[in-house]
């Protein structure tokens, strides 16, 4: 292993033929050494140094060509003429439309997970070509992108269980971010919460393109609030309106899951509406994560291709459970058929 910072490293590089795993320096981008690793890099493994601290999760070559393509195309996407705390928030808001959380890396969930899958997206060009996160992937890839923007950012914990967040510095204003919390907010078009005090700043949001007038939660606000709570499809009513309102296709299931148990709970408590988590196994038996919504007898699901809401009858739940073209994640269940003793898996 050997990290590389400068050219001249690369030079000491060339000398040593048994080297296969490169550290790239993230604090202090040099993308003249990016250059010459996606030209001539693919005998070798990647990870990331930062603040002098080398990473241990290495990817391919493909893997990294690929993440790195795709920061490049993040960074060309950010107006040069934005202030430093404009190109912080734009970042911010991009990272959270791009990238999601992922059920099938939570071995909580999954009786048959795997490291490998969770190690891939710990590194972050594994991250992003799979556009996949964790909590430390996340900060790394923004700390990555405020760097090469000249934006002075640091990874820090930011609660007691230890989860970690960014600290940015923008004309000597500390601002502590969380992407990791506000990623279905911003994929809903929402307030943010944890961009230090910039969270519904209009001006701002307005100018780098996140809403054209207001944030998604208002109108939510205005609208659901006067839905009738005595109508018997009142969750029909609920996902109606509210599709008609949130950028629903481009959320993604766990945080669409967050999202609408936010609105259950605050809107309609007095109803035991309920989310559950379920699979639909694909043709290479991989687990397709969907959410289930669930009041009474009848089930709802987003059809991500039909960009709509259907309806699943119980009798077709229980059908495509039992022929295994469904399963449900470990700790789940849907109440109107716990009688049938369905099984996670």
């Amino acid at each position: 292993m050997i990290n590389i910072k400068t050219m001249e490293d690369i030079e000491k590089l060339k000398k040593i033929s048994t080297i296969k795993y490169i550290n790239l320096d993230i604090t202090n981008p040099n993308q003249e050494v990016i250059k010459y690793f996606l030209e001539n890099g693919q005998d070798y493994y990647y990870a990331e140094t930062i603040e002098k601290r080398p990473g241990y999760i290495y990817i391919d070559y493909q893997t990294f060509k690929l993440g790195q393509s795709l920061i490049d195309h993040a960074i060309d996407q950010i107006d040069p003429q934005l202030t430093k705390l404009e190109k912080a928030r734009a970042i911010y808001i991009y990272l959270g439309k791009e990238l999601g959380y992922d059920i099938n890396s939570y071995p909580e969930k999954n009786e048959d997970f795997s490291l490998t899958n969770l190690s891939t997206i710990n590194n972050i060009w594994g991250a992003i070509t799979n556009k996949k996160i964790t909590n430390i992937s996340l900060c790394k890839l923004y700390y990555y992108l405020c760097r090469i923007m000249n934006i002075s950012c640091e990874i820090i914990t930011i609660n007691e269980a230890g989860r970690l967040g960014n600290k940015i510095n923008i004309n000597n204003t500390i601002i502590i971010t969380d992407i990791m919390e506000d990623i279905p907010y911003i994929q809903a078009n929402m307030k943010t919460t944890s961009f230090g005090s910039y969270n519904d700043d209009h001006k701002l949001d307005k100018k780098i393109g996140y809403i054209s007038e207001e944030y998604s939660d208002v109108i939510l606000d205005n609208t659901l609030k006067k839905i009738n709570n005595s109508n018997d499809e009142i969750l029909e009513e609920i996902l109606s309106q509210t599709q008609s309102i949130l950028p629903v296709r481009d959320i993604r299931p766990i945080e669409l899951s967050i999202i609408y148990q936010e609105i259950f709970d605050k809107y309609f408590p007095n109803y035991d509406i309920s989310i559950s988590n379920l699979y639909i196994n694909n043709f290479y038996n991989h687990k397709e994560h969907f959410i289930l919504f669930s009041y009474q007898d009848k089930h709802y699901s987003f059809n991500y291709a039909q960009n709509n809401f259907i309806l699943i009858t119980n009798e077709e739940l229980l059908q495509n459970i039992e022929d295994r073209k469904i399963g449900l994640y470990l700790d789940e269940e849907i109440p109107s058929l716990n009688q049938y003793h369905l099984r996670s898996a």
